[in-house]
């Protein structure tokens, strides 16, 4: 009986050699200088960044110092697909770019592609399509976008994330309040610092689950969707993102990325029932 695993070994295999014949890249030449996979392979890990604060993708435990979450799970998957040990380490939004860049990390998870940074990393096809949410201190009447673009409103969101992006674009003329965490930006708003906080959907229900009481959790008008992708470093050697599409792809289709969606999620006490409509996982 063909097991899960072996299923998944077995296409990302296919989609590798497919991508070699189909590339243009002369197989001699590129055993020579040796591709991401070989290296990963020879490395024996798969190298990644998870996000203190982030949940449900990255939840450290401050005790032990291990990592859990939807993301966690998923790059514990693709190493076992590849045959070798995921290696966490700890980092923020703003520096996972330039980690791919520099060869710190080979993989990054829940990372929003823009125009900007897919001009410095490669980018998969979409994992998550995500939607960006407000939680506003009680009394502030929020039903639109507009309602938020005004100099008196002071937002808060994470600095260097798809937060941070989404503000400066979608509200130029608010106050931004620019902190280095997600959690962080709950705590500005507790403190009083800011009005309100913009995260996306899944994130923001975290933080809302944990105090309900910090303000109200909204979903503005229009609907702002924001996909989530899996970042790559730039190779002339197509294999790698060849395979983290196909390992994407099946997962997808199997409704796996969804199961780890809604595991993490209820380990953060939110019902994945409670969440807008619309969301893909």
């Amino acid at each position: 009986m063909t097991t899960r695993r072996a299923f998944a070994s077995i296409l990302a295999l296919g989609g590798v050699a497919a991508a070699t014949s189909l590339s243009g890249i002369r197989p001699a030449r590129a055993q020579e200088a040796g591709g991401t996979i070989e290296r990963i392979k020879a490395s024996g890990k798969l190298r990644t960044a998870a996000i203190p604060g982030a949940e449900p993708f990255f939840h450290k435990d401050i005790l032990g110092g291990g990592w859990s979450g939807a993301c966690v799970d998923m790059v514990k998957d693709m190493a076992a697909a590849l045959g070798v040990a995921p290696d966490i380490i700890e980092a923020e939004w703003g520096t996972s770019v330039m980690d791919l860049q520099t060869g710190k990390i080979d993989v990054m998870f829940a990372l929003s592609p823009t125009p900007a940074r897919a001009l410095q990393i490669q980018f998969s096809d979409i994992a998550i399509s995500n939607a960006f949410t407000v939680i506003a201190k009680k009394g502030l009447s929020v039903a639109k976008w507009d309602d938020l673009d005004k100099p008196e409103i002071r937002v808060a969101f994470d600095t260097g994330s798809s937060h941070d992006i989404f503000v400066r674009r979608q509200l130029p003329h608010c106050t931004p309040v620019a902190v280095q965490s997600p959690t962080d930006a709950i705590m500005a708003l507790q403190a009083g610092r800011a009005d309100c906080v913009v995260q996306v959907v899944v994130i923001a229900a975290v933080m809302h689950a944990r105090n309900p009481a910090v303000g109200d959790l909204i979903l503005p008008q229009p609907v702002v969707h924001q996909p989530t992708c899996i970042g790559v470093p730039v190779s002339p050697d197509p294999r790698f993102l060849t395979f983290v599409n196909n390992w994407l792809l099946y997962n997808r289709s199997e409704g796996i990325v969804q199961e780890w969606m809604f595991k993490a999620l209820r380990a953060s006490n939110v019902d994945p029932a409670s969440l807008p409509p619309g969301l893909e996982f």
